[in-house]
């Protein structure tokens, strides 16, 4: 069953694997940084550099033929090569030569295009340009340079340098050749996602296949041809197989170590090693009810599930620990006395991890509610299947404890005060170093293979092909002419911030292509800068300059002029040049988008930039350095912000669940004590905390919760430290501790950097949580959970000191009886009456004695007093044992099977429980007192007359739990009770109500061979 919903889970989740999805969002420099990175080209594009050790651009042109027709071939690219970008360069620049009227701005006319026309600059460099026309090199290109004699247009054409995929290139057969003639560069853009494992995997084995047959085919040739692709398939796949190696990898050594563990912690080794059924089952069910509300999972996730599993497999040991002894155990017993220790401790870790799905990163929050459902699964597996599987379990053949058994016993429970001492001087030399510093590498997000980080180095080297080395803008809109003023817009402000030195280069279409409006305005300002600076008397100068080199003047005749130029709607950018200018329409959406680099000048501040234009409609900026620090600044308010609200909801819990200030400050003290070392520890062995660093304070909160709880409620549930089950609560934290960091510590020794950090963030940890709960908390309890002791002389009932004395022995037990002792003392009448009625007995029988208040005040008046009661729930009978102590002893047991007290009272009480048995069942009961009571003895009964109407309050709340229980009640009337009274050889001495306007009634009776 497990196997077909591990595949059915797996079926319906799609695996992601690109990291950059998974950054976080929250403020617009996060917002505009993943809008940027999520849609720019060069996450699908695939650059492949073709290298020889010595100049061949000939053989270079030849291989790269060869690579692009086998890529075509594949079907998988939608374009291959940069043949498309040889051929459009030189349209481009006949384009430019054209339109040289409507390329220039103001700025740029007065501050470039100016300065030429001087004397000096203006004949060199018209003799420069026009001596041109008698190379060889610009044969078929004199148009040009008859048309544009001054080189206006080299002025627009070296912004196109952004254009290109390195400073220095050479085209040789539409090919792209680096300057020294020793690397050539093919590029192709897939036709799905190449961020998509599946996609990603198809592209390496055509590249791979193609590669294989270029080197058979270049072997015998002329020497070695090398082929390097780059893109971000690679790191997908990279990301892939290290997640799913660091998975299998924790997932075995967490098994085996765990596993080894556990035969060394139980009698039958076989039955602690059953403890993965739950952790298996939680994981399983994990992803499946995961995969219900999700259709993608990422990698990384999936990797945590080996940790998920040590972090779920304690639910399993703390049961297999009760239930493995040397007597026979009975399956729901051991349940609900685990469950009574471990539920509370099961939901605060849930509910911890669940709260990162508030972190704001989407795989943090993923893997929260991943281990949320796991925890939550597996703990429900425990307690629902376990006594299932094992109604009973017969005796273990070895009975002694075990060597680990005993170690931990003996590292819980000695070193006195010690242990705490040590562990309080530590926190305070880690409390000056815990100063933690959070950092976001974008780039080191991805786990690349060495081959894969040497392969993007020389396409870097070579190319420039960096990602997250330069300053991205992002225009978008809904349609080409909305993205063309888009455009304009921008190279409006751009043009401003190169004048201002906030930029030094940038590069937008409208540079060649301007807008409607732009047009306009670059075809007024060059007729009016014309005008300003003589045209006629420069095309005089170009004549004269023309006519010494040999030239006939007359082919510069109108040269410049700008008459008959016509701007219309802008010049329309045709579809041929939008790949090459950076313009792109997004798949899903239809939007047009438009992206380009910039160059940062010195006066450039990344804050003010990004303040600047992230408020402009439709512009996105990318800065990876200010998005990197935005990201960790965010980190570190989330962190902050995380563990106020973790650590207050907790705090809140705890109070909830002890009702107690001392006891929720004690159950703190581990997690602080974590917190506080592992960042200072951190801080002084120079580990950054970065995303995963957010997990510490969820997991330390968690599980330092689990173990704290583990450990009080056990001293609070026995109190006693040699009780066998303080044993077993202390194996259980230890195992569940020791698990834990096995399994992190294999997630610390894999490949994955986040997961690799996340590892070694949270061994230190769980391991300083581990130090805390048993250096710290033993010291504690045992102090605060001695046994009560006062003074034995007898105090007046109902005084101060009385009263006093009956609040402490219920100090620091569990939240319910101790609430409800305090409420009964304070509204129930019945102990301002019982001061009337019983005379300083020295020994009690208390039949129904609940939760032992009534014991509780019979000792806070009298220390010396010997009190046996029988209540049938155990659990109250159990806190009523804790208030007698040693003065008496309280069996589990309901009327009429009572034990044999085997004494002689002089006080018999039965107080609210008359309604509960039957009147057979009542007279066995009167029987057996009767052995148990000397001559003379008191039987006190208070009994419900349910006669009033309408029906009180008191008894509509009673009847509903009843019926909730299934409880059959049996009210009688005053002369039923004393006629079965009278029949059982007592003899009735007083009949009264017991406060005022209530339904109970007094029943004073004395056993046979009183004296009247």
């Amino acid at each position: 069953m497990l196997a077909i919903v591990a595949v059915v889970s797996v079926f319906n989740l799609r695996f992601e694997t690109n990291v950059i999805k998974s950054l976080p969002t929250g403020n617009a420099a996060m917002e505009h940084g993943a809008h940027v990175l999520e849609h720019h080209p060069y996450q699908n594009r695939i650059f492949i550099d073709l290298g020889v050790k010595e100049k061949d651009p000939d053989r270079l042109v030849e291989a790269a033929e060869f690579v692009e027709a086998r890529l075509r071939k594949s079907g998988l690219f939608k374009t291959v090569g940069t043949g498309e970008m040889g051929r459009l360069f030189p349209e481009l620049i006949s384009h430019v030569s054209e339109n040289l009227p409507l390329l220039f701005t103001p700025r740029e006319l007065e501050n470039e295009v100016a300065p030429l026309l001087e004397k000096n600059n203006l004949e060199q460099r018209l003799r420069q340009n026009l001596s041109r026309l008698y190379t060889m090199e610009n044969m078929g290109r004199s148009w040009l340079i008859l048309k544009d004699p001054m080189d206006l247009s080299s002025l627009v054409l070296k912004k196109l340098r952004h254009l290109l995929p390195a400073r220095e290139v050479n085209f040789r057969k539409g090919q792209l050749l680096s300057a020294d003639g020793r690397h050539l560069l093919v590029t192709a853009t897939p036709e799905a996602d190449s961020t998509g494992a599946e996609s990603a995997r198809r592209i390496d084995r055509a590249i791979e296949k193609t590669s294989t047959i270029l080197e058979q085919k270049f072997k015998d040739s002329g020497g070695e041809i090398t082929i390097t692709p780059v893109g971000a398939y690679r790191a997908v796949i990279d990301n892939e197989t290290a997640a799913k190696s660091d998975t299998k990898n924790a997932l075995s050594l967490a098994t085996l170590g765990i596993a080894l563990l556990l035969i060394l912690s139980f009698p039958r080794p076989y039955i602690g090693l059953l403890a993965f059924l739950p952790a298996v089952f939680g994981t399983v069910c994990a992803l499946a009810f995961y995969s219900i509300w999700h259709s993608s999972i990422s990698v990384m996730s999936i990797g945590f599930g080996g940790a998920i599993i040590s972090i779920t497999v304690d639910h399993g040991i703390s049961y297999l620990l009760f239930l493995d002894q040397p007597y026979e155990t009975s399956g729901k017993k051991v349940s609900r006395e685990v469950r009574a220790v471990a539920l509370i401790a099961a939901l605060t870790s849930a509910g911890a991890f669940f709260m990162l799905t508030f972190s704001g990163f989407p795989v943090l929050a993923e893997i929260g509610q991943f281990a949320a459902f796991g925890i939550a699964f597996s703990f429900i597996f425990v307690h629902s299947c376990f006594p299932l599987i094992f109604p009973t379990l017969k005796p273990a053949k070895r009975g002694k404890r075990l060597l680990l058994q005993r170690g931990v016993d003996r590292i819980a429970a000695s070193g006195g005060g010690y242990k705490p001492a040590a562990a309080l001087a530590f926190l305070a030399v880690m409390a000056f170093f815990a100063d933690p510093e959070f950092s976001v590498d974008i780039s080191s997000m991805n786990t690349v293979r060495e081959e894969t980080l040497a392969a993007e180095n020389l396409v870097s080297d070579v190319w420039g092909q960096k990602l997250f080395e330069k300053i991205y803008l992002m225009a978008e809109a809904k349609n080409l002419q909305a993205l063309q003023r888009q455009s304009d817009h921008l190279a409006g402000y751009m043009e401003a911030e190169k004048a201002d030195k906030t930029i030094s280069e940038a590069f937008l279409p409208s540079a060649v292509f301007p807008g409607k409006q732009r047009c306009k305005e670059n075809l007024a300002a060059w007729r009016s800068f014309w005008r300003e600076h003589d045209r006629n008397l420069l095309e005089k100068k170009i004549r004269m300059a023309a006519s010494s080199l040999g030239m006939q003047d007359s082919v510069f005749s109108g040269v410049y002029e700008a008459d008959t130029a016509e701007c219309g709607s802008g010049l329309a950018i045709p579809q041929k040049f939008h790949e090459l200018l950076g313009i792109y329409q997004a798949r899903n959406s239809g939007k047009w988008m438009l992206f380009t680099t910039l160059a940062p000048g010195q006066n450039y501040d990344p804050k003010e930039f990004f303040n600047k234009y992230s408020d402009k409609d439709g512009i996105y900026v990318f800065d990876p350095d200010y998005y990197s620090g935005a990201v960790s600044l965010h980190l570190s308010n989330t962190f902050t912000s995380m563990l106020i609200f973790i650590g207050v909801s907790i705090t809140v819990l705890l109070l909830l669940l002890f009702m107690d200030l001392v006891l929720t400050v004690i159950a703190l003290l581990p997690i602080c004590f974590s917190l506080i070392c592992t960042l200072g520890v951190i801080s002084l062995i120079g580990l950054p905390l970065n995303i995963p660093g957010l997990m510490l304070s969820v997991v330390v909160l968690g599980m330092g919760l689990d173990y704290s709880l583990y450990l009080v409620r056990a001293y609070q549930r026995y109190r006693d430290e040699d009780h066998p089950y303080q044993s077993h609560i202390r194996m259980t934290v230890f195992l569940a501790g020791v698990s834990t960091l096995i399994g992190f510590g294999a997630l610390a020794l894999g490949e994955h950097n986040l997961m690799k950090s996340l590892g070694q963030v949270l061994v230190i940890g769980i391991g300083f949580v581990m130090t805390g709960a048993f250096a710290l908390l033993p010291f504690f309890l045992r102090y605060m959970f001695q046994p009560v002791r006062f003074s034995t002389e007898p105090v007046t009932p109902g005084s101060g000191m009385h009263k006093k004395r009956f609040l402490r022995l219920f100090r620091h037990l569990e939240a319910y009886p101790r609430l409800f002792a305090r409420f009964k003392h304070k509204a129930d009448p019945i102990f301002s009456e019982l001061p009337g009625l019983i005379s300083n007995p020295s020994t009690v029988i208390d039949i129904g004695c609940g939760f032992g208040v009534t014991a509780a005040w019979l000792i806070s008046a009298n220390p010396r007093i010997r009190i046996y009661g029988a209540d049938p729930n155990p659990e109250r009978a159990r806190i009523a044992g804790r208030i007698v102590d040693t003065r008496g002893r309280i069996y589990t047991a309901g009327a009429p099977d009572l034990p044999d007290f085997n004494l002689r009272a002089d006080l018999a009480l039965m107080l609210d429980m008359l309604h509960y048995i039957s009147d057979g069942e009542l007279r066995e009961t009167l029987k057996k007192l009767r052995k148990n009571l000397r001559p003379g003895a008191a039987l006190l009964i208070r009994a419900t007359i349910a006669t009033k109407t309408p029906v009180p309050i008191f008894r509509r709340i009673e009847t509903f739990q009843n019926r909730l229980k299934g409880t059959r009640t049996y009210y009688r009337r005053q002369e039923q009770i004393k006629t079965l009274l009278e029949e059982n050889g007592f003899a009735l001495c007083v009949v009264g109500p017991s406060g005022t306007d209530r339904e109970e009634t007094w029943f004073l009776a004395e056993a046979p061979g009183a004296n009247k």
